[in-house]
């Protein structure tokens, strides 16, 4: 009978054991989210016409000539475009149930707010029919559908400035604060601000690329906040293949990385979880995704607890290239910057990006930049990473004295590269590389003009090798 009733319990042990993980997982549910509309401190006043002229004869006849501003008709087109845009974020998202609300709260009346749902919920009796909060009015109904126990969102224009340069080039900034309320509980879970510019020649041209800039910085704020990261859960382990809940029915990209974690216990006795592994989405189907597994210090195992890597989108890269040219014993060294766009895309990614080459242009009337557009084509094998890539542009360069050339930028070459990378992930956020490969820059005026400035324009190029870090 001892022996029985030991045996029981270790089976009872074991198997609880192994179903601790599924149990302790955790899934995010989608969430009920109200906007309210965004509100301003107050809206800029054009300044004083610069020009007026009143010419009156009598009271018949009275003629008026004025320079108007348009600050203000530029600022409510400001305010009307950066609704849309906060709007379409959370929607687009694919985590929440939106609620678009017609009032625009002060985020300074965030506090009173949470007040009067607090009165309205202890007494709805002898509430008011409508309360005043700031300049909005609030219905006893309204109120009880936004206490219904959701997160409401209060967007705000703390600073807004549309200025002309001396160059006559607009240049417009916006800067949006976002507070959070948890209405269940009626406290603030977070507060941040995101802050845009823009230039232009056009005046509203230069105020929508500052509304454009929001979309971006917005959407990794929300990602980064606790409350509303996605976490979910391993269904299925095929080798380096992982499938995982959710899809794009909670608004998951290709591109998207999520980590391995595991509760811990610190020292003093908090809790908090671990990173074991790393994973990035390759497929995303409607209720589920299959990740390429990068790395896991153990497993990684069905019912392992997943947690989203909120990243801005785009992986930089900074590196140095020798292009050596055998045959006219020739080299030079390039410094370059690239940008590649990581949500969205898996193997296959569009690239953009700038090259100084160190040349004899350097010493000379242009100050050498390369703009070139191409792509890459990622293949994965864990921590390490190959990738071939290309890439095609114009060079030339900035003048260090406009009146020569009478450009911003002078075009004296076009051409690309060709290359082989070799990455290798060192953390969750860093990869190192060298690489391999051709370039070649074409002079636009290579034979055409006087040997004494050949070496501003002459083509160069030859094999490439380099080496570099990036930065997810």
């Amino acid at each position: 009978m001892p022996r029985l009733f030991v045996r029981v319990v270790l089976s009872l042990c074991v198997g609880i054991v192994a179903v601790l993980p599924v149990h302790a997982q955790f899934y995010s549910e989608r969430q009920e989210i109200a906007i309210f509309r965004l509100s301003y401190y107050g809206e800029p006043l054009d300044p004083v016409p610069r020009e007026q002229t009143v010419v009156q004869l009598g009271r018949v006849f009275r003629y008026e000539r004025r320079v108007e501003a348009r600050t203000s008709e530029i600022f409510r087109l400001a305010v009307g475009a950066v609704d849309e845009q906060i709007r379409s974020v959370f929607i687009n998202l694919g985590r929440f149930d939106v609620i678009g609300l017609t009032q625009r709260l002060d985020f300074e009346n965030v506090s009173a707010f949470a007040d009067a749902l607090r009165r309205y919920r202890e007494a709805t009796a002898e509430f008011p029919e409508a309360v005043l909060l700031g300049q909005q009015a609030f219905t006893a109904e309204e109120l009880d559908r936004i206490s219904g126990g959701f997160i409401v969102v209060v967007p705000s224009v703390s600073f807004y400035n549309l200025v002309q340069r001396d160059n006559g080039e607009y240049h417009a900034t916006i800067e949006t604060s976002f507070t959070f309320l948890n209405v269940e509980n009626l406290t603030t879970i977070g507060q941040f601000f995101v802050e845009t510019s823009g230039s232009d020649r056009d005046a509203v041209t230069a105020m929508r690329s500052a509304v454009n800039g929001i979309e971006p910085q917005l959407v990794f704020r929300i990602r980064q906040m606790d409350e509303f990261q996605l976490r979910t859960g391993i269904l299925e382990v095929n080798r380096r293949r992982v499938l995982l809940e959710f899809g794009r029915n909670m608004g998951i990209q290709r591109g998207d990385e999520y980590a391995i974690v595991v509760p811990r216990v610190t020292i003093h006795g908090h809790q908090t979880v671990e990173e074991t592994g790393l994973m990035v989405i390759r497929e995303v189907r409607e209720q589920y995704s299959i990740a390429e597994l990068l790395y896991a210090s153990q497993g990684p195992f069905v019912g392992d607890q997943l947690q989203e890597v909120p990243r801005m989108g785009a992986d930089i890269t900074v590196y140095g290239n020798a292009l050596v040219d055998f045959a006219a014993e020739r080299g030079t060294f390039v410094m370059g910057l690239k940008a590649v766009p990581s949500r969205g895309f898996f193997n296959f990614r569009p690239l953009v990006g700038i090259e100084i080459p160190f040349t004899d242009t350097v010493l000379g009337l242009l100050f050498p930049l390369n703009v070139y557009l191409g792509g890459e084509f990622n293949q994965y094998f864990g921590r390490l990473k190959l990738t071939p890539s290309f890439g095609f542009g114009i060079g030339g360069g900035i003048p260090f004295n406009q009146s020569v050339f009478g450009d911003d930028y002078f075009a004296s070459h076009f051409g690309g590269s060709a290359r082989l990378t070799v990455n290798m992930l060192i953390n969750r956020d860093t990869m190192l590389f060298v690489e391999g490969g051709f370039a070649r820059w074409v002079g636009f005026y290579d034979g055409l003009v006087p040997p004494e400035i050949t070496r501003f324009f002459d083509g160069y190029g030859g094999i490439l090798l380099g080496a570099g870090i990036t930065f997810k």
